[in-house]
């Protein structure tokens, strides 16, 4: 179900229909997905798996990144170079094995080869773990490097993400209507890095640059928001500006884009796209921090755990998560169901069930993950990071809907 406002987008007009009554479909699908779940987690992600890639912030920043390229996919290059006929005819499983495979190999272009290689043994030492213990000096091992380099890949990925957001559904196909595929999407993606960079080095540098000792004062001004945030960590950077991501697909998939629909002609869409995000993503941030400060009273700085400033900035994204995955399983396999509603209503329903089942979700994660899926007990244990879960799950989910056309539950309607 596509969040683009573009009406020429792959993903904006064509039509879905359940195989099956809705609530049938909607299982199937569901079953479907758990089933990818495991399997991919087992193999992919648990410690005690084949490749124990969550170490956890290894794992996010695989799962954040490959979440952004499968959005740039469908939303910012609507699936180039492959034509509608492909799209339309061929199999929802040929689809999805081609269209992840695209996915993974950009990831390795994108982020291991540009980033991880290149600029991490040319430029930035904290993007590869190998250039942090060759120069660092500083006697760490291949662990906590690993984790500072992933950690930084992480804080890369948040503006890009809202920056890209902004963009594909706040502008769509207004920017440079002139423009075919791929030099739309070229373009827009070159805006996308030059706003997402400069946003990068004044939220998340800073940060970077003070975990070193010395801290690294001539490359990185000391963390900017410390006096206000109580913190040096730019976990309250990634709090808000991902938090306002959340928040734009909380009104996708519960509001049907409200109230982001409310303006349509440029410039001013944009701006009261982008405008209203970050105010929503504020409070979604701050209405999680009371619960937080309700639960386990108020944090204070060299607070551990869960009594720390930056665990609790930094978990915002990850309890929002658990909402907006019931979220988005609720519209995609289940929306049709409330087709027939008054949008306010439908807008209600969707937001209570969401909020419910989200925390319904949370709770037994936080109960049977530990042995269903190998990870740490407790909600603040050090090596454990729920988001990394949810985001593949997010990821499974897009895939699904985005490159598989809702199989098995759903089909594509031949026009």
């Amino acid at each position: 179900m596509s969040t683009n406002n573009a009406g020429n987008n792959w993903l904006a007009t064509r039509e879905l229909i359940p195989r099956w009554p809705v609530a049938i479909s909607g299982l199937a699908n569901l079953v479907a997905l758990l089933i990818a779940v495991f399997a991919i987690w087992w193999i992919f992600f648990s410690n005690t798996g084949v490749f124990k890639l969550y170490t956890p912030l290894l794992g996010f920043s695989l799962v954040i990144w490959t979440l952004l390229i499968i959005l740039w996919q469908a939303e910012l290059f609507d699936f180039w170079p492959f034509q509608r006929k492909f799209l339309n005819d061929a199999n929802p499983l040929a689809k999805g094995a081609v269209f992840t495979a695209i996915t993974i190999l950009l990831y390795l272009i994108l982020v291991i080869g540009i980033v991880y290689f290149v600029i991490g043994q040319l430029g930035v030492t904290y993007f590869n773990w190998h250039s942090l213990m060759k120069y660092g000096e500083i006697g760490q091992d291949a662990i906590s490097t690993r984790e500072t380099a992933s950690w930084a890949m992480i804080s890369l990925s948040v503006p890009f993400f809202l920056i890209s957001v902004w963009f594909m559904l706040g502008i769509g196909d207004n920017l440079f209507p002139e423009l075919k595929q791929p030099k739309r999407g070229v373009a827009m993606l070159g805006l996308i890095a030059v706003i997402g960079i400069v946003l990068y080095a004044i939220f998340f540098h800073p940060h970077i640059g003070s975990m070193f000792y010395p801290k690294q004062i001539y490359a990185a001004v000391p963390p900017w928001w410390q006096g206000f945030a109580h913190t040096n960590s730019s976990e309250f950077s990634l709090g808000i500006l991902f938090c306002s991501v959340i928040g734009v697909f909380y009104a996708f998939h519960m509001w049907d884009g409200q109230p982001f629909n409310l303006v349509k002609k440029q410039p001013w869409r944009f701006i009261f796209f982008a405008v209203v995000s970050l105010i929503l993503g504020y409070v979604i941030f701050q209405g999680q921090l009371l619960i937080f400060n309700y639960l386990w009273d108020e944090a204070y700085a060299g607070g551990q755990n869960e009594m720390n400033f930056g665990w609790r900035y930094s978990h915002t994204v990850t309890m929002a998560n658990f909402v907006l995955v019931i979220a988005i399983i609720q519209n995609v396999f289940f929306g049709k169901a409330y087709i027939k509603l008054p949008g306010i209503v439908r807008g209600i329903i969707k937001t209570v069930v969401a909020v419910a089942v989200g925390l319904l979700f949370a709770w037994a994660y936080y109960k049977w993950a530990p042995s269903l899926l190998g990870v740490c007990e407790g909600v603040s244990h050090p090596s454990e990071n729920a988001a990394a879960f949810l985001i593949m799950v997010i990821n499974l989910l897009m895939i699904q809907d985005y490159f598989m056309d809702g199989w098995p539950g759903y089909k594509l309607k031949k026009k």
